[in-house]
């Protein structure tokens, strides 16, 4: 993504299979097939060209799956879907998900299987308008910021400082990224926090990244 890149503070976070506690502990053999959630969010988990399912997650949770024995089948449901069967008990398993306090009230995690970071996006500034970004030089500036709107995708914590920091614990939530890119072109949000690779992948998609600037939060 050809994007401006004003700051960069990197902001690696774990991220895990969501994996509901009952089930697990059956004998392989009465097994059936785990049902695995997954949702069109590219480059993780899409369809190919080809028709077929496709992504890094979807790749490493079937090795991961393959490799302990277990067969899968994958069903295609909204993020916030998926949560709510899992902690139904009508789900087995999640992919891509981080470790919060709250999922862990009806579900277990397996070891991270891969890294992911997070990043702030903005607007670039209009021509003859001041640019809210400009005096913001780290994380505890942000911090201090009680004017700007920002938003978030529903359920995710880009730092672990997220609880000292005021502007991004009252960020708006979310059910999906799209939602956050587009109320951010729209310039209805002043800047949204997302997933890295998904934001180089959609922004090239939509021909908007010449009008996008970008910043890694600090971990």
């Amino acid at each position: 993504m050809a994007v401006h890149i004003t700051r960069i503070h990197r902001a690696w976070r774990p991220v895990a299979l969501l994996i509901i506690a009952l089930g697990a502990s059956l004998p392989l053999g009465a097994k059936p097939p785990l049902t695995v959630a997954w949702n069109h969010w590219p480059p993780f988990s899409y369809i190919n060209p080809q028709g077929t399912l496709d992504g890094l997650d979807v790749t490493l949770t079937s090795q991961i799956l393959r490799q302990a024995g277990l067969e899968t089948r994958f069903r295609n449901l909204p993020w916030a879907r998926a949560l709510h069967l899992i902690e139904l008990q009508q789900l087995d398993l999640a992919m891509g998900a981080l470790d919060t306090p709250e999922r862990r009230q009806f579900a277990r995690f397996s070891v991270p299987y891969r890294r992911s970071t997070f990043v702030l996006l903005s607007n670039n500034p209009i021509p003859g308008h001041a640019n809210p970004w400009q005096r913001i030089q780290s994380l505890p500036d942000l911090c201090q910021q009680t004017a700007l709107r920002l938003g978030k995708l529903r359920g995710t914590r880009p730092t672990q400082q997220m609880e000292d920091c005021p502007a991004l614990k009252s960020a708006t939530e979310y059910n999906a990224d799209d939602r956050l890119i587009d109320l951010l072109l729209a310039r209805r949000l002043d800047g949204v926090i997302m997933e890295w690779q998904y934001a180089r992948y959609r922004l090239t998609q939509l021909g908007a990244e010449k009008v996008i600037s970008c910043q890694l939060l600090l971990h």
